[in-house]
């Protein structure tokens, strides 16, 4: 009972902060400005085809490839009904332009999300832009979170909890916090403390195995941020260097868009960690378990060799997951005959050798750490806190 509203008293402070963040964030847009143009993506349903003007090209076509015969090229005009938003039930005509394989040829019936412009009361712009997934994708996750419920049982239930927790913490108070100009180091880690706190409270109770995986887990992101911070300043790369900072900067002078690139490596590499650190402190509490008068010293060498096994295939895991992400990248750069000095010198290559390299930083050193605490606080008399 002790155990059981320890973790409740827990858990009321995590949601205690993230209430508190939650109302800290000013969203702004408290007065509403005088617009004469409205720009809305939504979902709609093909009628009929108006107009088509595509065509399979010549296999010798310059603008072609592909599969011949399978690879439409032009435009078809489309009539929709348009599904929600401020435009629903409008039947309107939308252009489909088809360029490139990974278009498709829609057929009556299809959903589709559509991009519309009006621009002083007159729409002006309707074009279809993707097949609607929202409906499949979402369907996709729930069909995950019930298979997690399902096999996992009351432990994936907590998972599914956590997750769910986690996004939400990403979404609602990380990225707005962001934008509205805090430091992004600082927020990410706050938030992520957050997030393992809660995560391995709900898994493991607070109890030697969580709060090692806890400390542990922290300590690594710690290294791994500034890992990150040293390699990134040697390397001259930071956040000005990703995707879309510009355009950030452009819409906003409150962005500290030179931190965004440490919020990234430690968000990216947080499961990671934590995984490892609880792995290891599950490990070790097993051990105890079977051998109740186990010394520390012989317990935490169990722990450590644990962690050397961890650390190499969770490292492993984590940078092939980072190569994944650039995959196209790199295979594009291979077929153009791109140098190996252009190669590693490219932005892109170094951002995501630096996450690889700094979450496997974080798992050396969260590993060894949780080995050592889980040998302390299982072989010390801690009352409520033990099994």
């Amino acid at each position: 009972m002790k155990k059981v509203k320890l973790e409740l008293v827990v858990i009321g402070l995590v949601l205690t902060c993230f209430s508190i963040l939650l109302v800290s964030v000013d969203t702004g847009g408290s007065e509403e400005d005088e617009r004469t143009s409205h720009l809305e993506y939504n979902t709609a349903r093909i009628i009929s085809i108006v107009m088509d003007n595509t065509f399979f090209p010549d296999a010798d076509d310059p603008h072609f490839y592909g599969e011949p015969g399978e690879v439409r090229l032009g435009t078809i005009v489309y009539e929709i009904e348009v599904l929600r938003g401020s435009f629903a039930g409008l039947v309107l005509e939308a252009e489909y332009h088809m360029n490139s394989p990974a278009d498709v040829y829609f057929q009556v019936g299809d959903r589709v999300s559509v991009r519309i412009f009006e621009f002083e009361e007159e729409i002006n712009i309707v074009e279809i832009r993707h097949p609607e997934r929202m409906e499949l994708l979402l369907g996709v996750v729930a069909f995950f979170l019930l298979a997690l419920c399902v096999i996992g049982g009351k432990r994936g239930v907590l998972a599914v909890l956590g997750l769910v927790f986690s996004v939400a913490c990403v979404l609602l108070i990380l990225i707005p916090l962001i934008i509205v100009g805090y430091s992004p180091l600082l927020v990410t880690f706050v938030i992520l403390t957050l997030v393992t706190v809660a995560t391995i409270t709900l898994l493991a109770g607070v109890s030697a195995k969580g709060i090692s995986a806890i400390l542990g887990c922290l300590s690594g992101v710690a290294l791994a941020a500034l890992f990150a911070q040293l390699v990134g300043f040697l390397l001259k790369v930071s956040g000005y260097n990703m995707g879309n900072a510009t355009s950030i900067m452009q819409m906003s002078d409150q962005v500290q868009v030179s931190g965004l690139f440490i919020s990234s490596v430690l968000v990216a590499s947080i499961g990671a960690i934590m995984d490892s650190s609880m792995s290891v402190a599950s490990a070790l509490d097993e051990i105890k378990l079977a051998d109740p008068h186990i010394s520390m010293k012989r317990l935490f060498k169990a722990g450590f060799n644990i962690s050397r096994d961890v650390m190499g295939t969770m490292s492993n895991t984590l940078i092939l997951a980072f190569i994944g992400g650039s995959l196209s990248m790199m295979i594009f750069m291979q077929m153009t005959n791109t140098s190996f000095n252009q190669f590693i010198n490219h932005d892109m290559i170094v951002m995501e050798a630096v996450k690889g390299v700094a979450g496997s930083f974080g798992i050396i050193l969260a590993t060894p750490l949780t080995a050592f605490i889980s040998a302390k606080l299982l072989t010390m008399k801690l009352g409520g806190f033990q099994k």
